[in-house]
């Protein structure tokens, strides 16, 4: 018999990110955004198996990261803080970027290509943000 841990590497540099919207009846990779805040073309598509992958609390990632997050007081606004490849990345150095969604994650956009912290205020009307890796005023 082999070592059952030889399995969890090859888990870990596999994790993807999907979503639902029908409470968990059909789920499915989330769509990169087209353009990244720059206009830039991202060249990231679910054909080609590209896709968004969120940073989540979990003892597989950063834990330094903000969860994506939403509010019953903002409805349809989601933020979150990942990256656009095949798999999530986990590893300190990793490129991040923290994205938006005012469709209940039916679409997302690039809003920094840092990690960021966030808060909802006035049911939606009101986003801040700061960075989470670095000092602020």
């Amino acid at each position: 018999m082999g070592d059952s841990r030889s399995s969890i590497p090859s888990f870990r540099d596999n994790i993807k990110t999907y979503i639902t919207h029908n409470k968990g009846a059909f789920w499915e990779l989330i769509r990169a955004p087209e353009t990244d805040m720059k206009g830039k073309n991202t060249k990231c598509f679910l054909e080609d198996g590209c896709s968004l992958h969120f940073n989540i609390y979990n003892r597989l990632g950063d834990s330094y990261h903000a969860p994506p997050y939403s509010s019953e007081n903002a409805v349809g606004i989601v933020m979150a803080v990942g990256n656009e490849g095949k798999v999530l990345k986990k590893n300190r150095g990793d490129k991040k970027n923290t994205y938006l969604s005012r469709d209940g994650g039916a679409s997302f956009w690039q809003i920094a290509k840092v990690p960021l912290i966030y808060e909802f205020g006035d049911h939606g009307g009101l986003l801040v943000a700061a960075a989470n890796t670095e000092a602020t005023t």
